[in-house]
């Protein structure tokens, strides 16, 4: 299946929340003064659940993406271009100005990963249940399933699950969406896994070359890692790129070649759970990464928790700033 990019863009913003991301004077209200011109009486209208807006002085309005048109000029290329940044997923035009693909997917690992089921991308409704579920950005989660990291299944049980993933399929780990265990196991067994390549790699061959790194421990905190990046960029005005990235547990001791490539120069933050499995990867991660040409800091969580625990105590801005 394959997205339109608008149109997900249009499900995902409103129109004070493009106002923000593009830090526009004044503020969103549903009668204000237009943030595209100096004028002393308010003439500007946002409406329909702030979908929707209205210059009564000009006659312009429309839903979210004529707002962003009028805001950075150009075309509705520029729109596209202008998303696809603020999201950090590539899109790759294929001419019709509406719908993106990702590129086609490299060789995958000599050993592939045996998945127990079909993966699938999920449908608007399974993207605003999972962001519901997890209380997660709806924008958080349909980046991550448009750049390959998310996917969905269902188990011969009928147990429904989601996956982290990258397009590789190099690596991955399969939840329950319940948040329920799979015996004494947070996560599926699944053969073929390459433990050495950290999820969400792929995404730095397409990242900026000041791209940092953030490196999370497990599915979960990948997630809660790439929501609150996300709230980064589009409520507090970040402007720094990062790629969320997941090595799946703390006994993960090894880097592939072509991921240290990638990974190597660049700034590298490590997240690893508060607890001994959790100070055990600190110090082996951060050697590793220091011998592998990266600067390395540790974001310290309180005692017994993890990042997901403490995502409301987090500001965004802290966590992905120099």
């Amino acid at each position: 299946m394959k997205a339109d990019l608008f149109a997900e863009a249009r499900e995902a913003y409103t129109i004070p929340d493009a106002w923000q991301m593009l830090r526009l004077p004044g503020e969103p209200k549903p009668s204000c003064r237009s943030p595209f011109r100096d004028e002393r009486t308010p003439s500007f209208t946002i409406f329909d659940d702030g979908k929707a807006w209205k210059d009564h002085a000009t006659g312009d309005g429309g839903d979210v993406i004529e707002f962003i048109l009028h805001a950075i000029g150009g075309d509705h290329r520029a729109v596209r271009d202008w998303l696809k940044e603020r999201l950090g997923i590539d899109y790759y035009d294929h001419g019709d100005g509406k719908t993106p693909s990702r590129p086609a997917k490299v060789a995958t690992a000599s050993k592939p990963i045996q998945w127990p089921a079909e993966l699938i991308e999920g449908t608007t409704a399974t993207w605003k249940a999972f962001a519901d579920r997890r209380e997660i950005t709806y924008a958080a989660t349909w980046a991550m399933v448009q750049s390959g990291v998310l996917r969905f299944m269902k188990l011969k049980d009928g147990t429904k699950c989601f996956v982290a993933t990258d397009p590789e399929n190099r690596s991955a780990e399969i939840r329950r969406l319940d948040g329920m265990t799979f015996g004494t196991s947070k996560a599926f067994p699944l053969p073929g896994v390459n433990k050495s390549w950290p999820v969400g790699c792929e995404q730095l061959r397409h990242a900026p070359a000041t791209a940092s790194v953030l490196i999370t421990e497990g599915a979960t905190d990948l997630i809660t890692a790439i929501d609150l990046y996300t709230r980064y960029r589009r409520d507090h005005g970040g402007t720094l790129s990062w790629v969320p990235m997941a090595i799946l547990g703390a006994g993960c001791k090894d880097l592939a070649p072509d991921a240290a490539a990638l990974i190597r120069g660049r700034h590298c933050r490590l997240v690893p759970d508060a607890d001994e499995a959790g100070d055990r990867m600190e110090t082996h991660w951060t050697a590793l990464l220091r011998e592998n040409g990266s600067s390395v800091d540790v974001v310290k969580l309180p005692r017994g928790t993890d990042l997901t625990d403490c995502k409301n105590d987090i500001s965004p801005t802290d966590l992905f700033s120099l």
